[in-house]
């Protein structure tokens, strides 16, 4: 898992103060349907955090999924800030 975040979030390091990955089972009881979520919140240095999460049918690919949605904010974010 943690080889899959920083390997997206590596690139943004110099950014970054911490990476917070937080997995749960949402139908710890039942057996079916995307019940597996990655929660994953980066603190970036002189702004507010960012939070991201995606659901999945396992943990692979909720961590995949998440791991996108968070490199995706952080070039728009990061982007921003360059371009002021």
């Amino acid at each position: 898992m943690e080889g899959i975040v920083m390997a997206e979030a590596d690139r943004f390091l110099e950014h970054l103060t911490r990476i917070e990955v937080y997995l749960s089972d949402q139908n710890s009881h039942k057996d079916n349907g995307a019940d597996k979520r990655c929660n994953i919140e980066a603190r970036l240095k002189g702004k507010q955090p960012i939070a991201v999460s995606d659901d999945g049918e396992t943990y692979d690919i909720a961590i995949n999924g998440a791991t996108d949605k968070l490199a995706t904010s952080l070039e728009t974010i990061i982007g921003k800030m360059q371009n002021h």
